[in-house]
């Protein structure tokens, strides 16, 4: 279930998570990714107007893709100014990707500032995106 609303928010709102590599401007949001060494985390946040017609509201959707190296265990997280998401934790081995929608959550209650982050919390250290602003 995760993955597909991953995709849906990809889907629509026509921005697709794999091969961005640069900070997300203001605006209605976008997409922000940061390579590691045995992969690329990534993050994406909309605006609600975008994905659903409604503005009050954001989604954003953490993935990570491991490219080499042994299984590591990860927890997807979105954080923001008021509060962090997280998912449960997985393993990822080579050649495998995890990823996870956090769904719609209020602008005004989580997200004030119109910002949010990807993060993951790996058995190897806690590695973030860069922002997005989605308003």
């Amino acid at each position: 279930m995760a993955t597909s609303r991953f995709l849906t928010i990809a889907t629509l709102s026509t921005a697709l998570i794999l091969g961005a590599t640069t900070p997300a401007s203001a605006g209605t949001g976008g997409t922000t990714s940061t390579k590691l060494s045995n992969g690329k985390l990534y993050f994406e946040a909309r605006n609600g107007s975008v994905v659903s017609g409604n503005s009050s509201v954001f989604y954003g959707a953490t993935k990570y893709e491991k490219n080499e190296g042994s299984k590591v265990y990860v927890t997807l997280m979105m954080v923001t100014s008021e509060a962090l998401f997280k998912d449960t934790q997985k393993a990822v081995s080579a050649g495998q990707s995890v990823s996870h929608s956090f769904g719609a959550q209020s602008i005004a209650k989580y997200a004030p500032d119109c910002s949010a982050t990807g993060l993951m919390d790996a058995t190897t250290g806690k590695y973030y995106t860069p922002p997005v602003t989605f308003c």
